[in-house]
């Protein structure tokens, strides 16, 4: 599972949740991808959710979105880079 904790610009949180609605359909179809979630903590402080089938999987990810310059972009939004964590989901507990 991974938590991107993300905060936008003034006056750029609209456009940034637009963003979100346009690219998180490719990140739910990414392969590995097990589920994908977005959430607004007020009024510029989000968080996705992801969750992959291997840590792998998330850093093919991360890549393509730094090749497709959809990484660039979301920079251009926010007030710093996204503070990343992964977390191992315990499945049995």
């Amino acid at each position: 599972m991974t938590i991107f904790e993300i905060q936008s610009k003034e006056g750029m949180s609209e456009k940034l949740v637009s963003f979100f609605k346009s690219i998180l359909p490719g990140t739910r179809d990414f392969p590995g991808n097990k589920g994908t979630e977005f959430s607004r903590l007020s009024d510029n402080k989000f968080i996705i959710v992801t969750y992959w089938q291997h840590e792998s999987d998330l850093g093919h990810y991360l890549n393509w979105r730094e090749n497709t310059g959809e990484f660039s972009l979301l920079l251009s939004f926010l007030i710093q880079a996204p503070n990343i964590v992964t977390y191992e989901v315990l499945e049995d507990i």
